[in-house]
């Protein structure tokens, strides 16, 4: 028998061979699925942690200690409570707060902290590093408040019950990679010294463990919740978003594992119907054989292995190797043995004439009960999308039919537009011959007769549908990871800068791109929370292309001047007034002291019924005072006095006046503190003077007696994006930007650049005026500091940024974003799926092959024939071409048809983002259907023309 079998695959070497073909690629699929998952898993897993921030990698560990006379050993212990933390990297060190005080008036709230690994994660710009205990350096800012150079000489005061520390500064220094992990970890400005100074105070200090966790820590999430439970059960502080990324990661690995095991599975079922449907063509070819046989006396089951062995034996060779590579497929090879038998099958049953029959019994209730079937199940995949939750390959949900809807959607519709064609041909075919349309009524008859041979329409709709949904999936979320690229990064190219006042920076953008079409300032505010992100409003349409005008309202300009000197008339007795400015980079005090009062004050008067003292008389004078610090331009930012009342008349800078009579009486132009605060300065203004008078309202809230200057609108205009709670003072909502509530005009919007669906978007020149003078108390939490280049922006703009002062510490773009988008585990799964339809479009083709080989003898003697009867021959090629094109024809649209209906039914199962980023993706990609059209015809149409062209010019008429 197996002679037998080997002699018949050599007559019919095509078959065998198209059946080894469909074996092998289905089997070779599920194959590459399985092998290729762990890999893509560890991909998609390492893309998700290279793409994460460094705090969602980060551990970090804070404990109050004691640190004595012995502060190396106290560190010493606290290590050992960290010891079992997994980590690639990680930084150990100890701060303590307290004041920085240079002379008497200078002083600044900065921590003292002492961290291993410093001096080789900072660059020196002046001195060296500390080395000795009571040895400092400092930020050029904060060395610049306080008015000190390198050698300088300063105290650390720790409040009450400590030591004061004498100081000495010995560097200036700049965080080497200021966007790096190292520095992540080190929040606001400090000063950095050792760990014996630290320990000077004598107060509680603070001992901190920064780790950054390896890769290896993400694989099973709960080892991450584990250590720090373990580690808060030692009392100790933790914080740490590495739990968070950890199950993000897991979720990925899931998705990608469930996504390729449905591609596999679908990818299987295409395999399976493709072998299935050339088993039925190949059983049709194998009648004679079976005929033969039985007139020999074959029993039934020899003739059943001789017949059905020619598809088994090459569906054996080429489907044995994957059992043998992934054992787990000897269930499909199984069900794939069980098809060809059952192809096979009634061949036994069949009388020898019945087998010897040219054109085949119809069989309608099997027929009728394979459609019904179809029918039934592509009416569940139907009802179960539109009554189920979307499903999710991240989650263990939405599992069923509905994983493989679009193959049965796909197949009924093939099914009812089999029936449709078979019907509507036939009935054209007799029109066409009522009317004498020889060439019409050919082709209709010719289709409407053969029946069988079109069954293979809900195999190619089959394959266009899932070609067309992952095509629309794909599209999709390409178009959306683009999308979001552009909104988180916010332009077309940003570069990161190193931390520098923001007023400073934004003066900087503004004088290296002068036509401000090309460059713009962003600070964008750190913390938890939605983002604050404030832009040069000015700049904001032409770099980026988005048109917010309400940021800009209309405001007084601020008062500025240039000069190292400023003049102060004024009326007053024994006042002292000061005035706070912003100078690039700092914070200028200007203190105006006024005569002291030529008579000692009236004693008390003792009679209750006595009227109280005059008011005292105010005497006119002018008091100057030395602004070095100014040479480079200053703006006036707030006024206060100690006592009161003091009347100002006149600022001058340089014999210019800056502030003048009618500016000092003009309410518009003054206004109180805007914070969570009372203010303790009652303003008047008459007779072309400010008058200022200390109040005393009784209220515990803090007080502020300053008395700023209006330079912006108030409240701040902001475009908020998101439902966010705004805290609410007196029905005015506020946001924090830059350390400070501040009471803002909301105008929402449906999404913001770089925060998205939530955020706030200020102006960066009104932010910084109302949130306070640069250079003050060191925030703990500094704003990042941005530069969004526009489309157009030149290559030599970053060096022209570089030589304005502003250091470039990074850089991203949207294609960056994209491109790093594209490797996450969501963009892997559709991808893979986009293969997995592709391989389902080619088990098509090659199946279509097999209908087109059998179908062409008996086709092609029918042409002859009719050749020969007096056919002419562009009629023959005419009938080829309806009758090869009209399956595809008709199959393409309905698998379209079908994933369209999908679609609208469901989303996709595989979402473009892990996150709950929104998605506003139309459900249907219309291009990409039209790519799939396209694709689908490109690949059946031509093969199938040129074969029915060249058999139907076979035979000459005569």
């Amino acid at each position: 028998m197996l002679g037998l079998i080997v002699a018949a695959l050599r007559a019919r070497r095509a078959a065998a061979l198209v059946m080894l073909v469909l074996a092998a690629v289905t089997m070779g699929a599920a194959v590459a699925a399985g092998a290729v998952s762990g890999r893509l898993q560890r991909e998609a897993t390492s893309a998700r942690i290279a793409a994460a921030t460094p705090v969602e990698r980060t551990l970090s560990v804070r404990s109050p200690v004691s640190l004595g006379t012995q502060p190396d050993d106290i560190v010493a212990k606290f290590q050992a409570l960290i010891a079992d933390v997994p980590a690639e990297r990680s930084v150990l060190g100890v701060r303590y707060s307290g004041v920085l005080r240079a002379g008497d008036l200078l002083r600044v709230p900065i921590e003292l902290r002492a961290v291993d690994g410093f001096c080789g994660n900072a660059t020196m710009l002046q001195g060296r590093c500390p080395e000795r205990d009571g040895e400092i350096v400092l930020p050029p800012d904060v060395a610049r408040q306080l008015g000190l150079a390198v050698g300088g000489t300063l105290r650390q005061d720790g409040g009450s019950g400590t030591a004061v520390v004498p100081l000495t500064l010995v560097g200036l220094f700049a965080p080497s990679d200021p966007l790096g992990w190292y520095w992540s970890g080190q929040d606001g400005a400090a000063a950095y010294t050792t760990r014996g100074t630290v320990a000077k105070p004598g107060g509680a200090a603070l001992a901190t463990y920064d780790a950054l966790l390896p890769v290896s820590a993400f694989d099973r999430p709960v080892s991450i919740s584990n250590t720090v439970n373990r580690l808060r059960a030692k009392s100790l502080e933790v914080s740490s978003a590495a739990a968070t990324l950890a199950t993000t990661v897991a979720a990925d690995r899931r998705g990608v594992r469930r996504g390729l095991l449905l591609i596999e599975l679908q990818v299987l079922l295409c395999g399976g119907i493709s072998i299935a449907v050339a088993a039925a063509y190949a059983a049709q070819e194998r009648r004679a054989d079976a005929a033969r046989m039985a007139i020999r006396g074959l029993p039934p089951w020899r003739i059943l292995a001789g017949t059905a062995g020619q598809s088994l034996l090459p569906l054996l060779v080429g489907a044995a190797w994957a059992v043998a590579v992934r054992p787990v497929l000897w269930q499909a090879l199984a069900v794939a043995v069980v098809v060809v038998v059952a192809a096979e099958w009634p061949a036994t049953r069949a009388s020898v004439p019945a087998l010897l029959r040219v054109v085949q019994p119809r069989r309608p209730l099997v027929a009728a009960t394979l459609e019904v079937c179809v029918l039934a199940l592509g009416a569940a995949a139907v009802f179960q999308l539109a009554s189920e939750p979307a499903a999710d390959v991240r989650r263990d949900t939405g599992l069923g039919l509905g994983q493989a809807a679009a193959l049965l959607i796909a197949l009924a519709a093939g099914v009812l537009a089999t029936r449709a064609l078979l019907a509507a041909a036939g009935l054209a075919g007799r029109t066409a011959v009522a009317g004498g349309l020889v060439g019409g009524a050919l082709a209709g008859l010719t289709v409407g007769r053969r029946r069988t041979a079109y069954r293979i329409v809900p195999v190619i709709a089959a394959a266009t549908c899932v070609l067309a949904v992952a095509a629309q999936d794909w599209a999709g979320a390409a178009g959306a990871r683009a999308d979001r690229a552009a909104v988180e990064v916010g332009a077309d190219r940003v570069l990161r800068v190193a931390p520098m006042d923001r007023e400073r920076f934004l003066a900087a953008v503004r004088a290296a791109d002068p036509g401000g079409r090309d460059a713009m300032a962003v600070a964008i505010g750190a913390g938890t929370g939605p983002p604050v992100i404030a832009v040069d409003g000015t700049r904001l349409r032409a770099v980026t292309g988005i048109d917010l005008p309400s940021l800009r309202a209309d405001a007084p300009a601020p008062l500025t001047f240039t000069a190292t000197a400023l003049t102060l008339r004024l009326a007053a007795v024994g006042a002292t007034v000061t005035l706070q400015l912003a100078a690039p980079g700092e914070r200028v005090t200007a203190v105006f002291r006024t005569p002291a009062p030529t008579s000692p004050p009236a004693p008390p008067v003792e009679d209750a019924d006595a009227p109280p003292p005059p008011p005292p008389t105010l005497v006119e004078s002018t008091a100057e005072v030395a602004v070095p610090q100014c040479a480079a331009g200053c703006r006036l930012v707030s006024v206060e006095t100690d006592s009161g009342p003091v009347e100002l008349l006149e600022l001058r800078a340089g014999g210019t006046v800056v502030v003048d009579g009618p500016t000092f009486a003009d309410p518009a132009r003054w206004r109180t503190t805007l914070a969570r605060a009372v203010s303790t300065v009652q303003a008047g203004q008459r007779d072309g003077r400010l008058r200022l008078q200390d109040v005393d309202p009784p209220s515990e809230r803090p007080r502020d007696n300053r008395l700023y200057v209006v330079d912006t609108p108030v409240p701040l205009p902001a475009v908020i994006a998101g439902d966010l709670t705004l805290s609410s003072d007196n029905d005015l909502p506020r946001v924090r930007v830059f350390g400070a509530d501040v009471p803002v005009s909301p105008h929402l919007v449906a999404s913001v650049p770089r925060g998205g669906a939530e955020g706030v978007l200020v102006d960066l020149e009104y932010a910084a005026h109302v949130a306070g003078p640069p250079g003050g108390a060191p925030s703990a939490a500094a704003e990042r500091l941005e530069v969004w280049l526009g489309p157009s922006a030149p290559a030599g703009l970053p060096d022209r940024l570089r030589a304005a002062g502003i250091g470039i510490a990074g850089g991203d773009s949207a294609d960056a974003a994209t491109a790093r988008a594209a490797r996450l585990a969501p963009a892997v799964t559709l991808r893979a799926g986009l293969i997995g339809s592709a391989i389902a479009l080619l088990l098509a083709a090659v199946t279509a092959a097999v209908v087109a080989a059998v179908d062409q003898r008996q086709r092609g003697a029918e042409l002859t024939a009719l050749r020969r009867q007096g056919l002419p021959a562009s009629t023959a090629r005419t009938v080829g071409r309806w009758t090869a094109a009209a399956p595809v024809l008709v199959a393409v649209p309905v698998g379209l048809a079908a994933a369209v209906l999908l679609r609208l039914l469901a989303p996709s199962p595989v979402r473009p983002f892990a996150d709950r980023w929104p998605v506003p993706v139309a459900p249907v990609q219309w291009l990409a259907i039209l790519g799939t059209a396209l694709v689908v015809l490109a690949v059946l149409l031509p093969p199938a023309l040129w074969s029915r062209s060249a058999r139907s010019g076979g035979g000459r008429s005569r």
